[in-house]
């Protein structure tokens, strides 16, 4: 199934929550609404117990575990900073459930040593155990799972691969991470990217000039290396801007109706499908 790993029951639990917090919201909203208009008293418009029955439900879905994955389907490759939050969007709609970003933050970063081992030349396998056993069933390029394309490819040889390029190409991806005295530089996973390329690499004392071209030379190296890589029936060079179609086509599923969603500085705001946003 292209739903992926995640429990039927566990599914049902988020549409419960997220439909009662829509709900409760509105309540309240009117409820305070009538207050402030003189038309019921504050005590006719506590929403305590609203908000107590919200807690219950929460804490109910937290109770379901997560399946772990049997495999990864899609394979991400490349950097973050390359509209790789929408194609995790994107995923989500189309019924997959996409690792991106977090899972090195999770629980107060205990899984990032196991990545920085990897880098260095130790086992994958420990971090593969991790993705598998938060459920998940496909990647993005985002770190640090869109480092490890190739391990992954190899791993999973039915899984499809997406070259996840930026939609102004090396330019926009140097844009984006220099941003901000160089704040787009993927904070909190400096070391691991240093071992992939030089551009966030700080020790290294370049000139901003020369980081500039360094940075854009690693972006197109990497993403020649995996169109060398990967057979052509499994992959897909593929940008945000290039919306649902040749994403869908790849996948072979149908091409939604919904919007296509561009975010971090495009039209969508949130995403409008449930992504993982468990820290804990």
């Amino acid at each position: 199934s292209h739903f992926g790993s995640r429990s039927t029951e566990t599914t049902r639990a988020i549409k419960v929550v997220l439909r009662s917090e829509v709900k409760i919201f509105m309540t309240c909203f009117f409820l305070i609404a009538l207050a402030l208009s003189g038309l019921a008293n504050a005590e006719e418009c506590n929403c305590t117990s609203l908000l107590q029955k919200q807690a219950t439900i929460v804490q109910s879905s937290r109770s379901l575990k997560v399946q772990p994955s049997t495999g990864i389907k899609i394979v991400g490759a490349g950097f973050g900073r390359s509209g790789s939050t929408s194609v995790e969007c994107a995923l989500s709609r189309l019924g997959y459930y996409p690792s991106a970003g977090s899972i090195t933050f999770k629980r107060g970063g205990k899984f990032l040593p196991a990545w920085l081992d990897w880098a260095r030349g130790g086992s994958f396998e420990p971090c593969l155990q991790q993705v598998l056993q938060f459920g998940y069933n496909a990647t993005t390029s985002d770190q640090p799972t869109g480092l490890a394309w190739k391990e992954f490819m190899d791993r999973f040889p039915a899984a499809k691969v997406l070259n996840i390029e930026h939609p102004l190409g090396a330019q926009g991806f140097v844009d984006s991470v220099a941003e901000s005295d160089w704040g787009g530089c993927f904070k909190g996973q400096q070391e691991l990217m240093s071992y992939f390329m030089d551009c966030c690499n700080f020790r290294l004392n370049f000139t901003d000039s020369k980081r500039l071209e360094v940075c854009a030379n690693d972006y197109l190296r990497t993403h020649e290396k995996i169109k060398r890589t990967v057979p052509a029936h499994r992959l897909l060079t593929y940008t945000a801007s290039d919306g649902w179609e040749p994403l869908a086509n790849f996948l072979g599923l149908p091409v939604p109706d919904d919007d296509f969603p561009h975010l971090h500085g495009g039209q969508t705001q949130t995403c409008p499908w449930p992504l993982d946003t468990s820290f804990f």
